[in-house]
């Protein structure tokens, strides 16, 4: 009966193997938990950004409640109100939480909100 023998070449070569194996599959975790890591990083700050638009919003008005209570009529309260509606409308309707679609797509219309947003920010507080 035949008896059949590794060499220690080839036990090296399967253990080099598995090592390998193990490398490749600790690294492709690594770079998914990363990736993931960054759409939370990225979800914290449109939060973040959100939550400040609205802090902001109601600290506006109360300013205007306040005046109103108080009798001082403020000049163009109206037209900060209508700014503020388009501005929650555009939002309402483009923001990139809201798509949906492929993910070319998605990425374009996401880089158009943030240009056009930046640009209404800059109109409002320049008034």
């Amino acid at each position: 009966m035949p008896t059949y023998t590794l060499s220690a070449l080839t036990i090296f070569l399967m253990l080099l193997l598995g090592a390998y194996v193990v490398y490749q599959t600790r690294r492709s975790r690594e770079s998914e938990m990363a990736i993931k890591l960054r759409k939370c990083e990225i979800a914290l700050q449109d939060t973040e950004h959100a939550l400040q638009n609205t802090l902001d919003f109601y600290k506006e008005e109360m300013a205007r409640m306040q005046a109103k209570l108080s009798g001082e009529a403020r000049p163009g309260d109206d037209g900060d109100r209508k700014f503020r509606q388009a501005k929650s409308a555009f939002a309402r309707l483009y923001h990139p939480d809201r798509l949906q679609g492929d993910g070319a797509e998605v990425q374009m219309r996401t880089e158009m909100f943030k240009e056009f947003w930046k640009e209404l920010q800059r109109i409002e507080s320049g008034r």
